[in-house]
């Protein structure tokens, strides 16, 4: 099989599943290659240096297949790696789709001076500071507050979703953003649209950011659809059986997901 008309999305698991889902909807026929490096997640609390690292050595993968296109479905990738994979994998002809730099615009647009912007996400990303960086690029005015949300990926993925732990873990978050009065907030990791039932007790459902259909709508302005039959495969780095259990939430997969071994991470 060649891939060399295939998108490759790449994430640390299952999460980026989300963003596949919206692409599979507005590229129906074209060809997917998902990625999850199951075996080093959560990025979410790995270093810069660990998260590149691995990050690179997803690519060159890609790369070995032919794939010239890559969705970065991984908020904490693209807060932290991507100008650098941008900058080595460029000009080995890789086109790449950042998470965060793709949907700066449309999670401004409609907002004005002196709004205020609240995004939910990894303690990684928080720190980053990428999301205010890249929506004040749009929109110097707006105000944007990063917050952490430490456990809320676990909520998700052990799905513990009528805990009292988890009610209070979220009410703790979401009074930051009532505090500081958001007119839009961002769910900034790719866990968190499935955590919507519960953030919306505490505000309107109308006032929270999707990433994953913005980002979706940015790649179908570039890369149109294949003659051919749409299709995904799958490769992770640990447990196809745990990711494809993992992943009913996110995807439906009817196919063999396949385990490859990357090298390690050594700071010697």
């Amino acid at each position: 099989m060649t891939y060399s008309d295939t998108i490759g999305v790449m994430d640390s698991g299952v999460g980026g599943l989300t963003i596949l889902k919206e692409l599979v909807q507005v590229l129906p026929s074209s060809k997917f290659i998902y990625f999850g490096d199951t075996a080093n997640l959560p990025y979410g609390c790995r270093s810069k240096e660990e998260i590149l690292f691995f990050n690179k050595n997803i690519l060159n993968f890609f790369l070995t297949l032919g794939v010239k296109d890559v969705v970065i479905a991984c908020n904490t990738t693209s807060a932290l790696t991507y100008e650098d994979l941008e900058k080595e994998f460029s000009p080995k002809g890789l086109r790449i789709f950042p998470l965060i730099q793709s949907i700066a615009h449309d999670a401004a647009e409609g907002l004005k001076s002196g709004d205020c912007i609240c995004v939910l996400s990894t303690a990684a990303t928080a720190k980053s500071g990428k999301y205010a960086s890249e929506i004040k690029k749009v929109n110097p005015d707006l105000k944007v507050v990063e917050i952490p949300c430490p456990g809320f990926t676990e909520i998700v993925e052990n799905r513990l979703y009528g805990a009292k732990e988890s009610y209070i873990a979220i009410e703790d978050r979401m009074k930051i953003a009532l505090e500081n009065k958001a007119k839009r907030i961002i769910l900034g990791c790719t866990h968190y649209p499935y955590l919507l039932d519960l953030l919306s007790e505490f505000a309107p459902r109308e006032i929270f950011f999707n990433p994953s259909k913005s980002l979706a709508k940015s790649v179908s302005k570039v890369i149109k659809n294949t003659n051919d039959k749409g299709d995904v495969d799958f490769y992770i780095t640990k447990d196809p059986d745990e990711f494809k259990n993992s992943a009913k939430m996110f995807f439906e997969i009817n196919k063999e997901v396949k385990c490859i071994k990357m090298p390690e991470f050594s700071r010697v």
